[in-house]
């Protein structure tokens, strides 16, 4: 006789789908075998109205903790230096690029306008005072700390969601609301509190969506189900961190829709309306809506901006004010042409009058890649070396297929190539293009380069056969090397002015060797020639779109660094160290979790895993535990977090860019459900007043250690003492020396710390755009020196010797009074300290920087210590 048996206690749990399969092994007891199944229970949670006061007790706790001490720091602190001004060119409409998609910086911008900011505020370094400027970034830090208030009470209804109760709800709300590294990226203009609150939306409404599986396709269901891709739509389109939800919740279905598979009492049509309406839900709208925040982003960024030159010519020409070009179509020998590299951060090839300095090079005249337009990017088409065009019968094109050579126009120099490296690479595939020539030199077949036509404009006949200027994409190879002139992206020394080499490379793929013609003009045309125009074709919004994400795909990828705050995915877990965020006196901001919450949360996943893993041994020998009843919601609820905690954690160990300790935050409040889950199941069978006090006791645990880290959390102002007694490990780098009593808190400070150089940080500039951007003028001179800060935490940049000539400007927080000798040179400013040395009697004291003539100190050298607060421009964080 066949019996079903059900071992478990029959609660309202999560279903299989949140990631447990059905356990039916087979029992034999004599001759009578039980089949024990586990079937599908749901936790047909509703809201009481007990459950509504929690959850406006806990809202209203969260944002008094969000929200307190708001205003402080009043000045730009980390990230705000990028976020704060991409929100100022949205109010201005100005366009800019950004590694990250655009939601979260349209909320700020909304926020900003709403509070009175009118875009004009550049946020340019850390440190600058919102005061003095008049901005309104209370206003602007409101909403993320409005979002992470939010989450609370989230946290609330997802745990009563997976069939929990009210007690086991409110303490997972108070865990995730006395986090202190939640609590700090909630109170910034930072992107992370638009993403945690999306994410958490989304796994909070796809649990809610579990409480209606038994009103399948009714009013309440379909919403729930669009909800959650809507809000995965818009955790996406903050940042790509976003995009885990995908795996997370796409493996919840999948489980789900196999199970439904084996119910017999579930026909064919009626599945394949569940599988049509996930696809829907959970694809087809979270596109949607990602596609739609990035239409609004183009529609409100409509006025060419400094990020122009990262964006193809067509994307440009969309742009009010942007690139508009129109040339000859045409190239024919003897025409002058300016080429340009056909990429995204694209540049002219250019010539100028200094030659290669590198130990491995010729020596001959440099050819590199510059990202503006002048004459010395103009180059004139002639014939192969020794060889000849009749144009008797008029103008000849220039086809695919021909081997042609390229004369600098103001230099003369034929472009060149030869068996000599290039100055960034010593790869024996690669070799060095120079400009090579002089009077009464023919030249030699080194000289010359084969056209080669990659494709046409399909609305251009014959652009893919005759070199016609915009339409034609087409690679240049050499004759004898057989190496395409090649766009390495990489910059070039101060010798060579930071522009973009170019070298010729052998098997490169065509996308970084591809090159057109923008510029062309046949010096001897006519009237009756009948000359023809071309033009760059606006891109359509979806061009648009695509090309935006393949940039950030790069961007992303090529985010690589040193920054004194990075931190590889093997040390967040455990905390191992946070970020410095801002440095003042008496009192900073460092990002750093609350360690009991970080570390119990780390171990109950551990426990899950484990309790999995030996139950599963144990169901192999027919031996199957119950846990108090509570197998099945603890498989269910706690098994499901854990999936979607690997999906949000796991892949970052795969990425080889640069990674920080928030990109842990939507993983952490996954791993904090279960940690209230793992409670819940040791407390289950507990008396009530014992499992109450283990809930209170460890609150209070949390609350302790909360306040313990609150001085760093809101830059509250403590002792050193107090400080250097909150540092459990020794990997926790915050500086105490900032704190009362540190030598960091004095005024003026001595030499800059590592959290008074927190630099900005999940931003990146990018190698071509600033190759653009510092590139040498027109006439190739060395550019003045720039007054920006830099990177590296208590770095000494250098020396500056007393016989060097300029002046000293922007000094800023000294030692001690000193004077400064004249024709010392500082080229970058905003230093943080300077220190000088003795034997030299400065011959002229400087009042007019600030610093005090008296007494006089003799020095030889003036060394400078930089905190990098520089704001980078081009920008991109997974």
């Amino acid at each position: 006789m066949t019996t079903e048996m059900d071992p478990t206690d029959q609660k309202a749990h999560r279903p299989k789908g949140h990631a447990t399969k059905s356990i039916e092994p087979t029992v034999t007891k004599g001759t009578e075998t039980c089949t024990v199944v586990t079937p599908p229970f749901y936790a047909n949670w509703t809201c009481t109205r007990t459950d509504t006061l929690l959850l406006l007790l806990v809202t209203g706790v969260a944002l008094i903790v969000r929200c307190w001490r708001l205003s402080v720091p009043n000045q730009v602190v980390f990230d705000e230096v990028h976020f704060g001004k991409f929100a100022g060119k949205y109010i201005n409409g100005t366009y800019f690029y950004d590694l990250h998609p655009p939601l979260a910086k349209m909320m700020f911008a909304a926020a900003g306008k709403l509070a009175g900011y009118d875009g004009v505020f550049d946020f340019k370094s850390i440190g600058l005072d919102y005061a003095a400027a008049g901005v309104p970034y209370v206003g602007m830090r409101l909403l993320p700390a409005f979002l992470g208030a939010l989450t609370v009470p989230a946290t609330f209804a997802a745990t009563r969601a997976c069939g929990y109760r009210m007690d086991t709800a409110l303490l997972a709300s108070l865990l995730v609301c006395f986090e202190n590294g939640l609590v700090t990226q909630s109170r910034l203009i930072l992107l992370d509190s638009p993403l945690v609150f999306f994410t958490v939306l989304t796994l909070t409404a796809w649990s809610m969506f579990w409480t209606k599986q038994g009103q399948s396709f009714s009013g309440v269901w379909w919403f729930w189900l669009i909800s959650t891709g809507v809000l995965m739509g818009c955790a996406a389109s903050c940042k790509w961190v976003g995009l885990f939800l995908f795996p997370a919740v796409g493996l919840s279905t999948i489980s789900d829709l196999w199970d439904k598979i084996a119910d017999r009492s579930l026909s064919p049509t009626r599945w394949c309306m569940h599988f049509a309406s996930r696809a829907v839900g959970l694809l087809a709208v979270p596109f949607a809506v990602y596609v739609f925040w990035f239409q609004v982003h183009f529609a409100l960024l409509h006025t060419s901006g400094d990020a122009n030159s990262m964006m193809t010519p067509e994307f440009q020409t969309t742009l009010r004010g942007g690139l508009d070009v129109s040339t000859d179509r045409d190239v024919f020998y003897g025409s002058e042409i300016r080429m340009r590299s056909s990429n995204a951060q694209s540049g002219y090839l250019h010539s100028h009058t200094h030659n290669w300095q590198h130990e491995k090079g010729s020596g001959q005249q440099q050819i590199t890649i510059y990202g503006h337009a002048d004459e010395n990017n103009i180059w004139v088409v002639e014939p192969a070396f020794n060889t000849t065009v009749d144009s008797s019968a008029g103008p000849v094109p220039v086809k695919t297929g021909e081997t042609v050579r390229l004369r600098h126009k103001i230099t003369g120099k034929f472009l060149h190539s030869h068996d000599k490296r290039p100055a960034m690479s010593s790869d024996d595939q690669k070799f060095e293009l120079s400009g090579y020539g002089f009077p009464g030199f023919a030249g030699d077949t080194n000289d010359d380069f084969r056209v080669e036509i990659l494709s046409g404009d399909k609305n251009e006949p014959g652009s893919d056969v005759r070199v016609q200027a915009i339409y034609s994409r087409f690679r240049l190879v050499h004759r004898n090397l057989q190496c395409a002139v090649y766009n390495s992206r990489k910059k070039l020394p101060k010798w060579a002015f930071e522009q973009t080499e170019v070298n010729c490379m052998r098997n490169c793929m065509p996308r970084m060797s591809t090159w057109h013609v923008e510029y062309s003009n046949y010096p001897n045309a006519t009237a009756e020639m009948g000359v023809k125009k071309a033009k760059y074709r606006p891109m359509s919004v979806w061009g648009k779109i695509w090309e935006y994400n393949k940039l950030m795909a790069e961007s992303n990828e090529s985010l690589t660094g040193d920054h004194p705050f990075a931190a590889r995915p093997q040390h967040w877990a455990w905390l191992r160290r946070g970020t410095a965020y801002w440095g003042g006196r008496g009192h900073f901001v460092y990002q750093l979790g609350n360690p009991l919450i970080w570390w119990a949360s780390l171990a109950a996943v551990a426990l899950f895993g484990l309790v999995r893993a030996v139950l599963f041994l144990m169901d192999k020998r027919q031996i199957f535990p119950s846990l108090g009843g509570q197998r099945r919601l603890y498989f269910s609820s706690a098994g499901f977090f854990v999936i979607a905690w690997v999906c949000h954690y796991v892949p970052f160990f795969l990425m080889g860019r640069e990674l920080f300790i928030h990109h842990y935050f939507p993983a952490l409040w996954m791993a904090i459900l279960v940690l209230a889950f793992t409670l819940d199941l040791f407390t289950a069978k507990m008396p009530a007043i014992v499992r109450v006090s283990v809930y209170v006791a460890v609150a209070a645990a949390v609350l302790h250690v909360f306040n313990t880290f609150s001085y760093i959390t809101y830059s509250r102002t403590w002792t050193k003492d107090a400080c250097q007694k909150t540092k459990w490990l020794k990997t926790w780098d915050f500086d105490c020396e900032h704190a009362i009593g540190g030598v960091r808190a004095t005024d003026p400070p001595p030499p800059s710390s590592a959290t008074e150089a927190a630099k900005p940080i999940d931003a990146v500039e990018d190698d071509d755009a600033a190759e653009e951007d510092d590139d040498a003028p027109v006439d190739d001179a060395v550019p003045e020196p720039e007054q920006v800060a830099l990177t590296s935490p208590s770095s000494v940049i250098g020396s500056v010797d007393a016989e060097e000539s300029s002046s000293v400007g922007n000094i800023a927080d000294i030692d001690s009074p000193v004077s400064i000798p004249a024709n010392a040179v500082i080229e970058k400013s905003n230093p943080v300290a300077v220190h000088v040395a003795p034997n030299f009697e400065p011959p002229v004291s400087m009042p007019a920087v600030g610093i005090n003539p008296e007494p006089k100190v003799n020095v030889s050298a003036v060394s400078v210590a930089y905190s990098d607060v520089e704001d980078t421009g081009a920008h991109a964080e997974l």
